[in-house]
């Protein structure tokens, strides 16, 4: 399986050139005793730039989780230049045995080079009414310190639907959107408004594979992106 994983990771290394959206449309619920590692990597269209992340996750029991993520980025002078170290927790809010599922995530993030550190928390919520689909909505709120900081709370959303194929790949749909702070909110077309496809592939003793593309609606937005992902669960 590890050469397996190898060879797919060396032939999907070209294809590394449309998202520097590194984010996810991640779900609230927490199994006791899990845990793995996750590689993200991610090319932006516009400015021929691309990042990489790598997370680590444990869950504490069957309500918390930690994280802690670390990316780096391509810049004028290095190709893996530090772009910032983040620590996670994740509060399952909802009995397991819910249709809706909800919980909050808490962020903190420090960033190199000058540029300002960042204080997030995340409204989770996750609806299973329909057979076979999952959908998602999340709202996040961010307050920065530090260097350059900007004033008021940073506003985030994101959606995604997704559905799961019989003997085949998980398929979906996801939009991120930023829409400026509660001191300074952008006008539409200066907000960034993305939306995209999406696949999740089972590879069998608990890797995964994510492949996935996100679209600019606004001026304010990238105009093209390309999503990788792979990960282990223990």
């Amino acid at each position: 399986m590890k050469n397996g994983v190898l060879l797919l990771w060396l032939l999907l290394m070209p294809m590394l050139a449309f998202g520097q959206n590194t984010s996810s449309v991640f779900g609230p619920v927490i199994d006791a005793g899990e845990q793995g590692w996750e590689y993200r990597a991610s090319y932006d269209d516009d400015s021929s730039d691309w990042n990489q992340r790598l997370h680590y996750q444990r869950a504490i029991n069957g309500s918390l989780r930690w994280r802690i993520v670390g990316q780096v980025r391509e810049t004028s002078s290095s190709n893996f230049d530090e772009d910032y170290l983040r620590g996670e927790l994740v509060w399952q809010l909802t009995p397991d045995d819910r249709d809706y599922q909800t919980g909050l995530r808490f962020e903190l993030r420090h960033r190199f080079d000058d540029r300002p550190n960042e204080v997030t928390v995340h409204w989770i919520n996750q609806w299973k009414q329909v057979e076979n689909w999952t959908f998602r909505a999340i709202l996040g709120a961010s307050r920065q310190f530090g260097d350059n900081d900007a004033d008021g709370l940073l506003i985030e959303t994101r959606f995604s639907a997704v559905t799961s194929l019989t003997n085949g790949p998980s398929l979906g749909i996801e939009a991120y959107s930023d829409y400026g702070s509660t001191t300074d909110w952008l006008d539409t077309e200066d907000q960034s408004h993305q939306v995209g496809p999406f696949a999740v592939w089972d590879l069998g003793n608990n890797w995964s594979l994510f492949t996935g593309g996100l679209f600019g609606l606004t001026d304010g937005s990238d105009d093209a992106q390309l999503r990788f992902r792979i990960g282990k669960d223990f």
